[in-house]
């Protein structure tokens, strides 16, 4: 079982990774692919480490359940939905990935419109994700700050030379 410590750093990693692979324009399409595959294990690994949330709010989701967490379940679902649909669609439409396998792929227009329309979904989807569970972000984050502060108050404090001066009567 992961520590929320790094539960939070692969959420993070995962959060910037889909960001910077959103804009293969800026990254070229050989870095979009790869990172776009890099991805796939970390959030195998992200699904994993929450699977038991995942049954327990579905089993929950038929009963009496918050708003809140319904929302969170509808938007995890679809965005699990449009992360294989663009990893798939992707795959697809691959010319670097391919090509390094020696494939060639000859992708049909319908791909690539799946492939950007599941690209936003996912982004999208994501932002919704990281809203709905904000307050555990920041709690985490602070916890983490809470740790590390004394430890770099004590490496980087400043001896500081005081004079007394007593005064006799």
């Amino acid at each position: 079982m992961l520590t929320n410590k790094a539960r939070l750093a692969l959420d993070l990693g995962l959060f910037v990774a889909i960001l910077v692979a959103f804009f293969p324009t800026a990254t070229g399409i050989s870095v979009h692919e790869w990172l776009s595959l890099a991805i796939f294990v970390p959030t195998v690994v992200h699904l994993a480490v929450n699977w038991d949330w995942v049954v327990h709010t579905i089993v929950r989701f038929v009963r009496t359940m918050r708003t809140m967490s319904r929302a969170n379940l509808v938007v995890d679902i679809a965005l699990f939905v449009a992360t294989v649909t663009v990893m798939l669609s992707g795959m697809m439409v691959s010319q670097a990935i391919a090509s390094a396998f020696g494939v060639t792929i000859v992708p049909s227009v319908s791909w690539h419109v799946a492939h950007a329309f599941s690209a936003r979904a996912v982004v999208v989807l994501m932002l919704a994700h990281f809203a709905l569970h904000w307050r555990w972000v920041l709690r985490v984050a602070r916890d983490m700050l809470r740790r590390v502060t004394p430890d770099v108050a004590a490496r980087t404090a400043v001896p500081v030379r005081t004079t007394h001066t007593q005064t006799h009567k």
